[in-house]
């Protein structure tokens, strides 16, 4: 059981780390600012979770910015105790709020794409190519 549950803390681990990555180069590419520091990962959730006025919207309504900001606390347990020692019942909620809130914000970057693109995404809107 703990290794079970070592190797689900070590994958919501890394697929946080994803999400952390995809947040930093959109603050990269579109805010040209990407937070730097030991405050860094919470940094670039507050980011992300700001308009910027004349460049993006929000990306992380609060809802998403909550979740994250959450697996983002697990994900530092995780690294700090290498998986181990971690109650199961945080790890099994953890991967919950992981499954849960994933789609969420691969949601949330397709719709920042379609608004960046001024809502070209090429179909007309209905899903169904133009022409």
């Amino acid at each position: 059981m703990r290794w079970r549950m070592a190797t689900v803390s070590a994958g919501i681990h890394s697929v946080y780390n994803g999400i952390e990555d995809m947040l930093l180069s959109l603050a990269r590419d579109i805010d040209d600012a990407v937070p730097t520091g030991p405050s860094a990962h919470q940094d670039v959730l507050d980011q992300m979770a700001a308009e910027i006025a004349g460049t993006r919207p929000a990306l992380l309504d609060l809802d998403l910015y909550e979740a994250l900001t959450e697996i983002k606390g697990f994900r530092h347990l995780v690294r700090h105790r290498y998986g181990f020692d971690l109650k199961p019942e945080k790890v099994v909620e953890n991967l919950a709020l992981l499954r849960k809130t994933f789609p969420v914000f691969l949601a949330a970057v397709t719709a920042l794409e379609k608004t960046m693109k001024g809502g070209d995404d090429h179909d007309g809107g209905n899903g169904k190519p133009a022409g």
